[in-house]
């Protein structure tokens, strides 16, 4: 599998899910897993209700944890998380 393609397609692509006003819920953690199986790659945007510019790299963080990801990369509110350690591709 080509991650670096999927990175991208995910980066150019709409937000997989959004993170709302309730937070990091366990059914929103289920929802991530999910995505994550199926597409590898996703992307997720924090909405401003949830985020500021100073948390939004703590919540991808503590969502990364709770579902075995690796955070990949954030811009601004949107961040992208992979089921897969890009450096191992590099």
């Amino acid at each position: 599998m080509d991650y670096v393609k999927k990175f991208k397609n995910a980066l150019s692509s709409q937000p997989n899910c959004i993170l709302g006003k309730n937070g990091i819920t366990n059914e929103f953690v289920n929802h991530v897993n999910k995505l994550l199986k199926r597409y590898k790659v996703i992307k997720i945007k924090a909405l401003r209700s949830v985020a500021t510019k100073s948390n939004v790299k703590e919540l991808a963080n503590k969502i990364s944890n709770l579902t075995n990801s690796y955070l990949i990369d954030v811009r601004g509110k949107i961040f992208i998380l992979s089921l897969h350690d890009f450096n191992k591709f590099n």
